[in-house]
């Protein structure tokens, strides 16, 4: 599995968007392509991946006293 770098820009800096972008798409990348290889199809994948995340968005949305940190405090 890819390792995920750390943050090289603090949170208030627009790059960190963008570096999160590049990492979150790569970090997809190798699952896609990991779940190919296994003998899954691309449309199940891509469904199944979307559905992940709009749950996760529901969850943080529901949830607004829960406070995420940053593992390095940035």
């Amino acid at each position: 599995m890819t390792n995920i770098r750390s943050p090289r820009f603090n949170a208030e800096d627009i790059g960190r968007s963008r570096e999160c972008e590049s990492v979150c798409k790569g970090a997809i990348t190798e699952v896609v392509r990991r779940a190919i290889a296994a003998g899954w199809r691309e449309a199940e994948i891509a469904l199944h991946l979307a559905d992940a995340a709009e749950d996760y968005v529901i969850y943080l949305a529901t949830k607004p006293d829960r406070r995420l940190r940053a593992a390095n405090n940035n």
